[in-house]
């Protein structure tokens, strides 16, 4: 068996280091929730903390998206039963919105900082 040597000793010292580092930097990075809406063939992203009132054309008219207090929902639309426009509104990412009729998809990407309480349910606990 061979004695470690100083150099075995330094590269095992940097590659600790190194790991030790990219996890502590990896846990600090906090990325703010984005708004993805997506329709047809494009897509465009918005921030959430950012209140915002944008118009989309679709296929059978106009849909209006609305970004408020970091939440959204869809506004108005031009489609014919009003479902998008009768949900609630969203803040959390994983949620989403869809008008199928004016092809206008709407989606929440990305970490959001919650308390304890909210994600711990007597289910889970």
């Amino acid at each position: 068996m061979k004695k470690l040597t100083l150099i075995d000793i330094i590269i095992f010292l940097l590659c600790f280091t190194i790991s030790v580092l990219s996890f502590t930097l990896y846990k600090n990075v906090s990325k703010n929730p984005e708004v993805h809406i997506t329709s047809s063939d494009k897509e465009w992203v918005y921030d959430l903390s950012v209140d915002t009132l944008v118009n989309f054309q679709g296929p059978i008219g106009k849909t209006i998206v609305e970004i408020s207090d970091k939440r959204v929902h869809i506004h108005s639309s031009d489609c014919k039963n009003q479902i998008c426009v009768s949900s609630s509104w969203i803040d959390k990412p994983g949620q989403w919105i869809s008008c199928l009729p004016n092809d206008i998809f709407v989606l929440i990407k990305g970490n959001q900082e919650s308390s304890q309480e909210e994600e711990t349910d007597a289910i889970s606990f």
